[in-house]
C-alpha cells in the first residue's frame, strides 16, 4: 500500500505546511512507501488524487487541511474503490472528524498510517460529492461572515462562526424555498435555514444535524421556519449541543427528517455552504450514494457514527 500525504500550504494559516518535517521525521527510514505532495491552487488536490487512482494501484491520500481540501480529495476518488482518504485537521472548522472524536485523535502519523478504513455514504449534489453537510439560508450567510472574520487576528473557527451569526442578526432573516421529495411531495415557504447533512457538525462544532451516521444511507434534512430573533437567540446553545430538537420550540419550528434524495429550488441564485466552500446556486438535486468511499480511522480510536 502507498501512502501518499497531500498538503494544503494554506491552511491552518500555514500550518500545514510544517507537516511536511513531521512526515519526514516519522517515516524516514521504515518499511513504509510514502511520498508527500503540496497543492498548488484550489481544485489541485482533487486533480491529482484522480490522476493518481487512474494509475489503478493501491493508494492512501492523507489530506493536511481542512474539510474543503478534504471534500476534493473526496471527489478525486469517485470511481476508485482501491484508493482510501485519511485526513489530518488543519483547517478552520474540521467538522468531519467531530463524528469520530477530537482534532488530536487525527494527528498522530503512525495512528493515521497503522488505522482501518471504513466505508462511508456521501451526498452526490448536482453531480458533486458532499461529504459532510450543505448548509443554505442563515447558515451559510454565517459561514460566509465567518470567513471574513477568521482571517483577523487571535479569532479562532469557532469564535469566526458565533461572531458571523452576531453579524447575520442585523440582516432581514429567512428565504423562499421550494421543496419536492422523492415521494413526488412538494414544500414551498420562507425558511430561515436548510442543513442537507451526512455528518452532524457544521461551523466548527454546531451539532446541527445530531441524529445524522455516516453510513445509514440517508442524508438529514433539517429546516427551520421563520423564528423571531429573540426566540432564536434563545435557543442557540441548543443548537450548539444538538438538543435543540427536544425544546418546545424545535419541536413547533424544525421540520427533521431521513431521505435518499431530494430537489431543491430558489428564485434567485442563493448561498449555498458545502463542505465550508461558498458558491450559488438556484436548483439542486440531492441524492444518497452508500458506502461511496473508504475513510481511514486511526488506530486506537473506534468508528463514530
Amino acid at each position: 500500500m502507498e501512502h501518499i500525504f497531500i498538503i494544503n500550504p494554506c491552511a491552518g494559516q500555514g500550518k500545514a505546511e510544517k507537516m511536511i518535517h513531521v512526515i519526514e521525521e516519522a517515516l524516514q527510514g521504515t518499511a513504509y512507501q510514502y511520498s508527500i505532495y503540496t497543492t498548488k491552487a484550489a481544485g489541485d488536490a482533487e486533480h491529482f488524487v484522480r490522476e493518481t487512482c487512474e494509475s489503478g494501484r493501491a493508494v492512501r491520500f492523507y489530506v493536511c487541511g481542512g474539510d474543503g481540501s478534504f471534500h476534493e480529495a473526496v471527489n478525486g476518488v469517485k470511481g476508485f474503490p482501491q484508493a482510501e482518504v485519511g485526513l489530518f485537521p488543519m483547517g478552520t472548522g474540521n467538522d468531519f472528524v467531530r463524528n469520530f472524536g477530537k482534532k488530536s485523535d487525527f494527528m498522530d502519523i503512525f495512528s493515521q498510517v497503522e488505522g482501518k478504513s471504513i466505508p462511508c455514504d456521501v451526498i452526490e449534489l448536482n453531480g458533486r460529492y458532499v461529504v459532510n453537510m450543505a448548509n443554505i439560508g442563515f447558515d451559510c450567510e454565517v459561514a460566509a461572515k465567518a470567513a471574513e472574520w477568521k482571517k483577523k487576528p487571535l479569532v479562532s473557527g469557532p469564535a469566526a462562526y458565533i461572531m458571523g451569526i452576531l453579524s447575520e442578526f442585523a440582516k432581514p432573516m429567512g428565504n423562499r424555498m421550494s421543496f419536492r421529495w422523492s415521494d413526488g411531495t412538494t414544500m414551498t415557504g420562507k425558511y430561515l435555514l436548510c442543513t442537507i447533512a451526512n455528518g452532524s457538525f457544521c461551523g466548527g462544532g454546531f451539532c446541527s444535524s445530531p441524529e445524522a451516521a455516516l453510513n445509514d444511507g440517508l442524508m438529514d434534512v433539517g429546516i427551520v421556519q421563520m423564528i423571531p430573533r429573540r426566540k432564536f437567540v434563545g435557543i442557540l446553545p441548543k443548537y450548539k449541543t444538538g438538543t435543540y430538537l427536544d425544546t418546545k420550540l424545535g419541536k413547533e419550528k424544525v421540520l427533521y427528517g431521513k431521505y435518499n434524495k431530494l430537489e431543491l429550488a430558489v428564485a434567485e441564485p442563493t448561498h449555498i455552504c458545502i463542505d465550508g466552500e461558498i458558491s450559488k446556486f438556484t436548483y439542486l438535486k440531492a441524492e444518497m450514494v452508500p458506502q461511496a468511499f473508504r475513510f481511514i480511522v486511526p488506530k486506537g480510536l473506534e468508528a463514530g457514527k
